[in-house]
């Protein structure tokens, strides 16, 4: 079964456990009202949720278009499906929330994610030396992926995609995003400036670094252009390891934090910091081709079955798929880049759900949050100002005025926060500093390889390997994060189909056990990978499907040997059954008002005849024979037939 059915699937059995549960506590309200007017009110509310879900729906469907959802909108989907009906905001506020709690409390994951894949890059061993003392030459704009270091951190837009504030060398984290940006504008070296190498994690001079418009490379033929000299240091005893010096440099810088995070988030978001700065066209159409093929790299789904070649001359079978058109935007979606583009440098944004209405962008505004954040001492109340600002935005009075109150910006924000979050944080991590310690180590080993990229496509193209696996492996952790968020609430919503179930049996021996909780905590035992959308959605069709199949509501032997004295199925009797359950729910059964016959009930008739027939004619029973004990051991499982009627 393709991932795609088993996502339906999924969705399909939600559907059917809520109706089930909804249907049930509508009932039990029902039963508690005394007049027919509640009633229908009541029936009247329920056709307007259903018209509203079809709304929705038809908005989901118009939002997403043509395109292939990756795992993180599915499960999303899957998410606001679970939700009670009017609680889509809070419910997804919630993940919003925890999504950037995550970032922070995964820091230490994802910089170990980043040094693996480095080295695996490279090609190397993660105890393979590397060359020191002898100037390496990078260029500023292959370290400079983003532009960041064309506006210097005084800027007033600018000055969010840096660090808050210089900090002395040996200080953790170091400002290095700032440095660099300051030697750019210095004739002077790091040593020379500072009176020592640049201080590491471990406190030991890791290198020095200066700018350079020139350099006579290895065939003694000058280049000209911008260009970072670096010369990386040996460290005591020897130890000149490319792991070590990796974890001991991106220790001692910071690979983001909330502000961050935030900036990004929002000018993402709203266009505002661009717009703010006058980014060009050509610097923000290489943006926006990046996100796509980031977006992209993010849907796919590889086979989580095959083994592992752990040989050195082991293949990663997925990237036998992956080529460079792979990092190739379509002409289809150049044009949406060439619109959301020429929007931003305009100061405009819009929103799909708004009915493709533009609003006017307020730089101002996003500054004003921002610097919200900032003054702010502790995570949460970060995170609470982010979401506040983003409310605020959603309410601006030039907004309102221009879409209809029916149209929920703030709810269309948070959506896109949450699903543009993983793509922001590998941006924010492939920052200048970041970027500095990956091609240092890289010309390191190799002097004198050519990097061959002037853009992100070109550098997504070059390192594709390490562009799929980094990406790849930073949104399965918040895959892992949204999984266990639907699990909680896919146990709520199937405990309480059990319990129900349970009820209804009138079984007081299964009424004692409580086994339900022990179940559910128990069913997910086995390792997800959560990098695979396979993975992820058996793990949840098991946890759904746990709502039917886990219940021993076998009948006690002795009930079971007085059914011989049951008539069988009738139709008078099952006729009269459906009537009282329709009367009970309030639906007209006796003639029209003409005094003509009330069809609906002849057709129920006929139905329930006609079900009944067939079960009497064709009707066939199968059942399991456990082995029995007899003299001398056991007779073997078998299974006996009969008619059932």
């Amino acid at each position: 079964m393709s991932t795609r059915k088993k996502y339906d699937d999924a969705k399909s059995k939600v559907d059917s456990y809520k109706t089930v549960r909804d249907q049930k506590r509508k009932e039990l309200e029902e039963r508690r009202n005394a007049t027919k007017e509640n009633f229908n009110q009541k029936k009247q509310d329920a056709v307007k949720q259903i018209n509203d879900f079809k709304k929705n729906a038809k908005n989901k469907v118009n939002e997403i278009k043509s395109q292939v959802k990756n795992q993180l909108e599915e499960l999303l989907d899957l998410y606001k499906q679970i939700l009670p009906s009017g609680g889509g905001n809070n419910g997804l506020s919630t993940i919003g929330k925890l999504f950037l709690e995550a970032c922070e409390n995964t820091k230490n994951r994802m910089l170990e994610i980043l040094v693996e894949e480095i080295v695996s890059t490279l090609g190397c061993s993660e105890e393979q030396n590397f060359q020191a003392d002898i100037p390496i030459y990078i260029k500023v704009s292959q370290i400079d992926l983003f532009k960041i270091l064309k506006e210097g951190p005084e800027g007033e837009f600018a000055k969010f995609y840096y660090e808050k504030k210089e900090t002395p060398n040996g200080t953790l984290p170091y400002s290095m995003n700032r440095e660099l940006y300051k030697r750019l504008q210095s004739p002077l070296s790091f040593v020379q400036e500072y009176g020592s190498k640049y201080i590491g994690a471990s406190g030991n001079g890791l290198f020095n670094i200066r700018y350079v418009d020139q350099y006579t490379d290895s065939n003694g033929v000058v280049q000209y252009g911008d260009f970072y000299e670096v010369i990386v240091s040996s460290q005591p005893n020897g130890n000149i390891s490319i792991t070590n010096f990796l974890f001991d440099y991106f220790e001692s810088i910071q690979l983001f934090d909330i502000e961050d995070i935030a900036a990004n988030l929002l000018n993402y978001l709203l266009g505002s910091l661009s717009f703010g700065m006058g980014t060009s066209k050509a610097d923000l159409t290489d943006l926006e081709k990046f996100f796509k093929i980031i977006m992209r790299i993010m849907g796919l789904c590889f086979d989580p079955t095959k083994k592992i070649d752990v040989a050195g001359t082991a293949k990663l079978p997925e990237f036998d798929i992956i080529d460079d058109d792979f990092f190739e935007v379509t002409n289809q979606e150049l044009r949406q880049i060439e619109y959301s583009v020429d929007l931003t440098v305009n100061g405009l944004v819009e929103f799909e759900d708004c009915g493709d209405v533009t609003l006017p962008i307020n730089p101002q505004a996003t500054v004003n949050i921002l610097d919200e954040i900032i003054t702010e001492v502790n995570l949460p109340n970060k995170i609470k100002k982010l979401f506040n600002g983003l409310s605020d935005t959603a309410n601006d009075p030039n907004w309102q005025n221009l879409i209809s109150p029916q149209v929920d910006i703030n709810a269309n924000l948070i959506l896109n926060l949450i699903k543009s979050l993983p793509m922001i944080l590998v941006k924010i991590i492939l920052s200048p500093k970041v970027m500095l310690g990956f091609l240092v180590m890289l010309k390191s080993i190799a002097s004198n390889f050519d990097l061959n990229y002037e853009n992100l496509e070109e550098f997504l193209k070059n390192f594709k390997k390490f562009a799929v696996n980094f990406s790849r492996r930073i949104f399965a952790i918040f895959i892992e994060e949204i999984f266990e968020i639907i699990k909680r609430e896919i146990k709520i919503l199937v405990e309480s189909l059990l319990l129900d179930i349970i009820q209804e049996a009138k079984n007081k021996r299964i009424q004692m056990y409580s086994t339900i909780i022990y179940i559910l905590q128990q069913l997910v035992q086995a390792f997800i990978d959560f990098r695979s959308c396979k993975s992820v959605i058996d793990e949840i069709l098991k946890l759904l499907n746990l709502g039917l199949s886990q219940l021993n509501l076998g009948l006690p032997l002795f009930i079971l040997a007085a059914s011989d004295l049951l008539g069988g199925v009738s139709d008078t009797r099952a006729f009269a059954n459906v009537i009282e359950n329709m009367q009970r729910a309030g639906l007209p059964t006796g003639d029209n008002g003409d005094g003509s016959p009330n069809r609906m009930n002849a057709a129920m008739f006929g139905m329930i005849k006609g079900q009944n027939k067939e079960q009497a004619e064709n009707g066939k029973t199968e059942i399991y024979i456990p082995p029995l004990a007899v003299a001398g051991g056991f007779t073997k499982p078998t299974k006996g037939k009969g008619k059932s009627y």
